[in-house]
């Protein structure tokens, strides 16, 4: 999968399943930088290409979770 046509669409077609698994909860844009993001962070130390997807898919499946979990978990307030 060198040819880098083949990269993009393995690249959009991870970006388009996360999406629609967090429909409604992470916007479409956030999904999408959160994989290129990772695909290029990835790409200086994992040369196999099947490997860094798989990895990266991990890797923004991680990043989601814990900004969701971050943005619904409740707030400690302290009464005076």
């Amino acid at each position: 999968m060198s040819d880098p046509r083949a990269r993009r669409q393995a690249r959009q077609h991870l970006a388009d399943r996360l999406i629609l698994e967090y429909a409604g909860a992470v916007p479409a844009g956030q999904v999408l930088a959160a994989v290129l993001r990772a695909e290029q962070l990835l790409q200086a130390y994992h040369p196999d290409e099947g490997r860094r997807m798989a990895l990266c898919e991990e890797l923004v499946r991680h990043r989601l979770a814990e900004s969701l979990t971050r943005r619904r978990a409740p707030r400690l307030v302290i009464a005076s």
